[in-house]
């Protein structure tokens, strides 16, 4: 193994991942060049990423033309080739925030009133609230070392004054809102969500109002009757103190003049339901086809619905009076998908089979399983390449995600991981037995479980694409943002929580052996899952003399340019067909 330590990313690690990657991009450059022409179209169609509503201002943020765009009431405001992160509107007034970034979680704060740009920060910025004629700021700090006892490193400002955050837990994120006079600022993370309330204007009565085990998402403060989502279950909304539990499981809601518009999931699948103030069902809006929910956002009144599916960029729906109108869409292809489940442990896991343009063997398998981020049928830029290309693409919506509510999600949490491994296994053995060709692929946490497939179960894959991954469960607390994830994962400085995370960590599990062909990527800027771990274990696996590539690029852990992402894409995509084409029938 090199003897470098990838964790400081100075000029010497730089360099090696740099010649590494010019290694990797040398050998499949013949294919890349030939199919890059053929990704690029995939990439740049139009999308829609967000959605936000008041009573006076409708806005979206596409990418279009190489662009991200700011267009509120149909007009564009801002375009950027950067990435537009988040936006936010002022509910009663004419300003607007947007966050953007080169792909990094820093980035830059910008501030509009009337189209004008009235304010700009740099740093990392995740929430603006405006009261009267100011705003306050949520920022977080980055460059100081938090400990489990330290206190979040976010924080409430009012210009470069530090109001509110010492008092709240490491690993939790803020946010806020203001209604009138009041202030909600909300502090949580994937398990428990604080709720502390106050005068909007005077810090010193923010005071803690709720406490809940759950993740919450407020819809509203209106007469002093606080409306939310809370994640438990399969989701309750509440108005005051009142409770409703929902029978199917909510990935989102927002309240509209009848009472409240949710999103529900049906097998991973969005099905809108229409409630009354109280809760009861009055009527669903079922789509022909599978559709995922992007975004949606409402003023009270009129909702707006974001929609995706597997050949369809997006889907613009309009709520208003009882009704759900389609407004604009762009469809790219058409593809056959249909569902299935295999038992794991008494539990059904569901899963998505995309059927390429022509028969074939090959499969790309793909799998998250975390954090109770929900699978739902969306638009990809690789997988709609791939399919019409002659590879079937599936996707698991497997245990830690929240396709069937919190349980679901707490059985793939910490020591219950395991459970998310097994079931991606399952799918894929399923798969083999069926006599497909099968290479896993994951991003992110699904980094981890893409990676950890590799070192498991060798003989049932032809290959893996590790992307952006935390892998070194040993240290991951300690790198970046890995202070928001213990709450998932586990704490390593634990004795008790560090005997199972050594048990799942892809490093630590990979051992001297033979593996199959394998791509490890990340990018240089990524500031939220550190370099470091795709460094190691690729590193690792050289080491132990087996045939895998490292893919190292300039962007951050949202993306890049682009450009960027058509080379990224095309050389992921110039992998797959290298593996599937060795010894291959088709």
């Amino acid at each position: 193994m090199t003897e470098l330590n990838f964790e400081v990313m100075d000029e010497e690690v730089k360099d090696y991942a740099r010649k590494q990657t010019y290694i990797f991009k040398q050998k499949f450059n013949a294919i890349f060049e030939k199919i890059r022409p053929d990704i690029k179209p995939y990439v740049y169609q139009k999308k829609v990423k967000s959605v936000e509503l008041t009573g006076t201002a409708q806005c979206f943020v596409t990418v279009e033309n190489g662009k991200n765009n700011l267009i509120v009431n149909g007009k564009e405001i801002y375009s950027t080739s950067g990435i537009i992160v988040w936006i936010k509107p002022e509910k009663e007034g004419d300003r607007i925030a947007l966050f953007e970034t080169s792909g990094s979680d820093e980035g830059i704060l910008r501030v509009f009133s009337k189209d004008k740009q009235i304010y700009t920060e740099k740093g990392f910025v995740h929430d603006i609230i405006y009261f009267y004629d100011r705003f306050y700021l949520i920022r977080e700090k980055r460059d100081e070392n938090i400990s489990s006892t330290s206190g979040s490193s976010n924080g409430i400002y009012l210009e470069d004054k530090y109001l509110f955050g010492k008092n709240i837990a490491s690993g939790m994120g803020l946010s806020g809102e203001a209604y009138g006079d009041k202030i909600i600022i909300h502090a949580g993370n994937n398990i428990s969500t604080e709720l502390y309330i106050g005068e909007i204007g005077n810090p010193t009565t923010w005071k803690l109002f709720k406490k809940y085990k759950s993740q919450v998402k407020i819809l509203d403060y209106e007469n002093e009757i606080l409306y939310t989502l809370r994640f438990e279950g399969n989701g309750i909304l509440t108005v005051g103190e009142k409770e409703y539990p929902l029978d199917e499981p909510a990935e989102d809601a927002v309240r509209v003049k009848e009472g409240f518009l949710a999103v529900h999931m049906r097998d991973a699948k969005s099905i809108p339901v229409l409630y009354s103030s109280d809760c009861k069902k009055i009527k669903e809006f079922p789509f022909a086809t599978y559709k995922g929910l992007i975004a949606m956002a409402s003023d009270k009144k009129r909702a707006n619905l974001v929609m995706g599916d597997f050949g369809t960029t997006f889907n613009i729906y309009s709520y208003s009076e009882g009704q759900i109108e389609q407004i604009e869409k762009n469809e790219v292809s058409k593809f056959n998908a249909s569902e299935d489940w295999v038992n794991v442990n008494g539990k059904n896991v569901h899963y998505f089979f995309l059927q390429a343009n022509r028969e074939t063997r090959n499969t790309l398998v793909y799998g998250y399983g975390g954090f109770n981020i929900s699978l739902l049928p969306s638009y990809n830029n690789l997988f709609a390449y791939l399919l019409n290309n002659g590879v079937n693409v599936v996707i698991c919506n497997l245990p830690g995600g929240g396709e069937y509510g919190e349980e679901w999600h707490k059985l793939g949490m910490r020591e219950n991981k395991i459970n998310v491994y097994e079931s991606f296994q399952a799918v894929i053995k399923k798969l083999k037995k069926e006599g497909k060709r099968v290479i896993c692929y994951g991003v992110s946490n699904g980094g981890l479980l893409s990676s950890y497939t590799l070192t498991q179960i060798p003989e049932y894959i032809e290959g893996a694409v590790i992307g952006n991954p935390v892998i070194d469960l040993m240290r991951f607390h300690r790198l970046l943002a890995g202070q928001y994830w213990v709450s998932e994962y586990g704490n390593p400085d634990d004795e008790n929580d560090a005997i199972f995370l050594k048990k799942y960590s892809s490093y630590e599990q990979l051992k001297p052996g033979k593996y199959p062909p394998s791509l490890t990527y990340s990018r240089m800027s990524d500031d939220r899952v550190h370099p470091a771990h795709a460094l190691k274990f690729y590193d690792k696996l050289i080491s132990y003399g087996n045939e895998a590539y490292l893919m190292i690029g300039e962007g951050g852990h949202l993306g890049s340019g682009l450009e960027d992402t058509v080379d990224e894409t095309a050389f992921i995509a110039s992998f797959i067909e290298y593996v599937f084409s060795k010894d291959s029938n088709m």
